[in-house]
């Protein structure tokens, strides 16, 4: 196979562009793990880069195995040329271009009232550090929420920090854009969705949160930025208010941080909820034989 040996061909900018400045439809790859994890988790995968170091290693022909096997192409690159695509302090040699692009946040929400169990979509608004928000996407769809979605003023899905944060999980979980938030939140509003605000400061507490109840099954969890807060444009049509009950003195954690805790609170809920139902469910059988 011809080993690509200047950093100025083709394929090779198409990859260097999508990391420098990104172009829609399009997420840069990088390293085995990223690789694997997005393939694993269906990712359409349009071409696999190996530098010819990777590329002899055991770890590198399976990888590159299994690409084909998704119908990627192989484009094999010289060590040099490998180091110049790199974006991280120690590449592997290996990098990817995958196809994918967000929902729209109406999407998102159409798809998420239409099923039959309760569910929770995450807002996040006003987050501009792509590794908050990676490791948001990635304990969203680890802890139970039904999508990510982002307002104005979000850094991209597709940013690379983004997705080596998240693991690949951006392929895992539906992830959508909403340029107007009040509109968003609005739309969700008519379709049921209880607006569940994140605040350092007022609201219940975490653990006394009543969701979800009969007749409020759908949630939108907002958080916002640490420094920011979730914005007045959605705070406005807030159903519930809720805090994380600090000590020490501390007055907040980070975004990633307290949306995770507010994840798992509401998926711990939603788990309670379905329990009920299965023995409701089971007794009302019994007594019916």
């Amino acid at each position: 196979m011809q080993v690509i040996e200047s950093a100025r061909n083709s394929a090779v900018r198409v990859y260097r562009e999508s990391v420098a400045r990104g172009i829609p439809g399009l997420v840069p790859l990088e390293g085995f793990r990223l690789v694997e994890d997005a393939l694993h988790a269906g990712a359409a995968l349009e071409a696999l880069y190996m530098a010819e170091k990777a590329a002899a290693s055991a770890a590198g022909r399976q990888l590159a195995e299994l690409a084909r096997e998704r119908g990627a192409d192989l484009i094999m690159v010289s060590d040099d040329v490998a180091r110049r695509m790199a974006d991280t302090r120690n590449p592997q040699g290996v990098f990817g271009i995958a196809a994918w692009a967000p929902e729209e946040g109406a999407g998102v929400l159409a798809d998420g009232a239409g099923g039959e169990r309760p569910s929770f979509v995450v807002l996040v608004d006003g987050i501009s550090d792509p590794g908050n928000l990676g490791m948001i996407v990635r304990a969203a769809a680890a802890l139970g929420a039904a999508a990510v979605v982002a307002g104005p003023g979000c850094v991209g899905f597709a940013n690379p920090k983004v997705v080596r944060a998240s693991m690949g999980s951006i392929f895992r979980i539906p992830a959508g854009r909403a340029e107007e938030l009040e509109d968003f939140v609005r739309r969700a509003r008519t379709r049921e969705y209880e607006i569940i605000v994140s605040d350092v400061r007022k609201g219940i507490s975490a653990d006394e949160l009543v969701w979800p109840r009969a007749g409020a099954e759908r949630a939108i969890l907002a958080v916002g930025s640490e420094a920011r807060g979730v914005s007045e444009a959605v705070c406005r049509h807030a159903t519930a208010w809720v805090k994380l009950d600090m000590s020490r003195d501390v007055e907040s954690l980070n975004a990633a941080s307290a949306a995770s805790i507010l994840m798992y609170v509401l998926g711990r809920n939603v788990a309670r909820w379905r329990g009920d139902g299965e023995r409701k469910s089971a007794q009302g059988r019994r007594r019916a034989e």
